[in-house]
Parts: structure tokens; C-alpha cells; sequence
């Protein structure tokens, strides 16, 4: 071993000698490292204890990340994590995780973390959803996931030795705290109708929101798929809506929530009719502007209308029509509802809607579906009856 020896400024006196470690698994190289020392001694002692320290990593020099607390390691989980993700989804997670996983878990130290612990807390959450208390831990079995996530990937990490989130057993969710769709009723559908009939559509602010409203009740888009709609994508000679991207909170567009979002709707002849005049009005107001417009609904200050802003509107809208706020997305389950109370078949449904299975679409409109079953005694005692 070649040491040397080093003059500091202040006189002191260190003995300094490099290391070969021996060959990093990972890249292959050689490794090598600098050991200082106030003795030769010592010299020598650091440089075993580094090869010693070198040969216990199996022979890498890579270290394995230090993280002893919850939530120093979702700090290494979010930074993997969160480019896995929309947008939206971003935001949504990492205020679910800030809100309620972070305050119950983050000062526990990963070795202290254990089944019992975690089985408490979902308890508590549980008990406090199926009392009817408001708040994202009403859905505990999805933070339950989270938590069990975000100790899956400490397992992978080699933090800890398993994960104690996965005999967790999750309390049964009262049913009598699932809460309903919105969704208009007959009544309520033919009375907001009629209101929209008689707005002032020499204004284009209700020209624009009579033809939203009522494309999102012919078609059954989600709000964010209707506002990231252009012109490029609606066959107007054919009837047909291409449905291949959505609008996030940041007035961007992403693909669909699943590949099922991807798909044609085919639009009634009404449908067809009123885009088209919507349209002449439209780029009639874009030159008066000084400008065109690509984008279906637009609203000419940027590329993309603001669904929040226009969320505004839209309940002072059902306030004047005198029936309940059923939001944006309210307008889908009507469309939904209404296609089977009509007879559609749920696989048909499940394609307009884009749901990535049909589970999804019978669980959700179930009421509609057991509204159809009352109607197959009548429909055996038909066929019967022609026999």
C-alpha cells in the first residue's frame, strides 16, 4: 500500500493512501476509493474496513438509500411514482397521500410499522365512513390500498423485509352509505329542456352552454373529453364523434382514461343539426375576432375552455330551471339511464360510455338495469302468449 503524506494549511500532519476495491457488479469497472488518516495505522484500518464494506454490498458500490421514517420513504415512492400518472391523477393522489395517509403514518419508523398498527387505523376509518362522516376516507379501503402501495414499493427497495399492509383485513362497507348517482328524472329532464329552449341564444355565452349541455346529454362524454373535442374530430356528414383524448385541470390534453375511452359515438340527427348552425355562429364570431377556431367548445380567451368556470354557470343554470344540481357529470348518467331504460344492450352502453369493462357500467346504473328486469315478465308473458 503506497501512503503519502500531507501537509494541511493549519501544519497538521494526514496520511492519505487510494484503495483498490476490487470490480463493481453493476458497471463492470474497477473500483477505487481515497482513505485520510492521522497515522499510517490508521490508513491501513480505513482501507480494510472500506474493501470489508465494499465486499458486504456485493461488491458494488452502489449504497442503498437511507430512509428509516413513513415518510422519507414516500418522499422515494412519490418521486417513482408520480410520472406513472395523469396529470389529474397527480394532483388527486398527492393530496389524498398529504391529507390522510402522511398525518396518521409519516413520524413511524418503517421497523415499527406493523399489521396491528395499520388494522387500527383502517378500523377508525371505517367506522368513521359507515357512521356517514364526511371526508376521503370514506372510501378507507382505497387508502388502505395507498398505504399498502406505498410499503410494497419499501419491500422492493429492500427496506423492509415484507409488507404489513397485506394481511390487513378490510371492514365490510355498509350499504346503506353508498352513496347514489345524480341523475335527472324524467320530469326534471323535460323541465331543464324547456328552460334551455327559452334562453336568449342571440348571446353566444348561452348559445355556447344550450349546445354543451345538451351534446353532453346526446352523447354521454365526460366533460373533459367534450371540451378537448376540435372540429377534426366530429363527422358531421356521418354522425360520429371520435373520442381520443380528455382535458386535465392544467388546460392540457391527455389520452382517455383507459383504452376503452377511445371510440366512435354516433350522434342523432338533431345532435347533428344544431353543431352544424353552432358552428356557422361560431366562426362568425372568431372573424369578428380576428381569428379561426379548431376547437369545438371554445371560449376564444384561451385554446381550451375552463370547466370549473363553466361549472359556475352551470348551477346558476339549474337554479333558474328550478331542478337539482347534478354537476357535469350528472348530464352522463342521465344519457346512461335513459339509452337503457330505451332498451340498449349494457355491452352497447358500456362501448358509448367507454368503460374499460362492463362490471363497471351494470354496477353503476344498476337501478336502470333493475328497472329492465321488472320489465322481462312482461316481455315472457309477450313471448308466451305468441307461442
Amino acid at each position: 500500500m503506497n501512503i503519502k503524506e500531507y501537509k494541511k494549511e493549519n501544519g497538521t500532519i494526514v496520511y492519505r493512501s487510494s484503495v483498490y476495491l476490487g470490480v463493481d457488479r453493476l458497471t463492470g469497472k474497477k473500483a477505487r476509493t481515497t482513505v485520510t488518516a492521522s497515522t499510517k495505522k490508521g490508513v491501513k484500518v480505513k482501507a480494510r474496513e472500506a474493501v470489508n464494506a465494499f465486499v458486504a454490498n456485493g461488491h458494488t458500490a452502489k449504497t442503498k438509500p437511507t430512509i428509516t421514517t413513513y415518510k422519507e420513504l414516500v418522499a422515494l415512492w412519490w418521486d417513482s411514482y408520480k410520472n406513472t400518472i395523469k396529470p389529474n391523477s397527480q394532483q388527486s393522489m398527492e393530496g389524498i397521500v398529504r391529507l390522510h395517509i402522511l398525518p396518521v403514518f409519516g413520524d413511524y419508523k418503517l421497523s415499527k410499522i406493523t399489521t396491528p398498527v395499520i388494522q387500527q387505523q383502517v378500523n377508525k376509518w371505517a367506522n368513521a365512513a359507515n357512521k356517514g362522516e364526511k371526508g376521503a376516507y370514506a372510501n378507507y379501503s382505497f387508502l388502505n390500498n395507498i398505504n399498502k402501495r406505498i410499503l410494497q414499493y419499501a419491500v422492493t427497495m429492500q427496506l423492509i423485509p415484507y409488507n404489513p399492509a397485506r394481511d390487513v383485513i378490510v371492514p365490510r362497507k355498509n350499504q346503506d352509505k353508498e352513496k347514489k348517482i345524480k341523475f335527472f328524472s324524467n320530469q326534471e329532464l323535460k323541465q331543464f329542456l324547456t328552460y334551455l329552449d327559452k334562453l336568449d341564444q342571440s348571446s353566444y355565452e348561452n348559445l355556447f352552454d344550450f349546445v354543451l349541455y345538451k351534446f353532453l346529454l346526446a352523447t354521454g362524454c365526460r366533460i373533459g373529453e367534450a371540451l378537448a373535442l376540435e372540429w377534426s374530430d366530429i363527422d358531421l356528414k356521418n354522425g360520429t364523434v371520435n373520442v381520443t383524448k380528455t382535458l386535465n385541470r392544467y388546460l392540457e390534453t391527455n389520452t382517455p382514461k383507459s383504452k376503452a375511452g377511445l371510440r366512435n359515438v354516433e350522434i342523432d340527427k338533431a345532435t347533428v343539426s344544431l353543431l352544424k348552425q353552432y358552428k356557422k355562429r361560431q366562426q362568425l364570431h372568431a372573424w369578428q375576432l380576428g381569428r379561426t377556431e379548431t376547437v369545438v367548445f371554445s371560449v376564444f380567451t384561451n385554446k381550451y375552455a375552463h370547466a370549473c368556470l363553466l361549472r359556475k354557470r352551470l348551477q346558476q343554470h339549474f337554479k333558474s330551471a328550478g331542478v337539482p344540481d347534478i354537476s357535469f357529470h350528472g348530464f352522463r348518467h342521465t344519457h346512461a339511464t335513459i339509452m337503457l331504460y330505451a332498451g340498449i344492450e349494457a355491452k352497447d352502453l358500456q362501448y358509448r360510455l367507454g368503460h374499460s369493462n362492463i362490471s363497471m357500467t351494470l354496477n353503476t346504473y344498476v337501478h336502470a338495469t333493475q328497472e329492465g328486469a321488472k320489465k322481462a315478465v312482461s316481455i315472457f308473458e309477450t313471448a308466451i302468449s305468441n307461442l
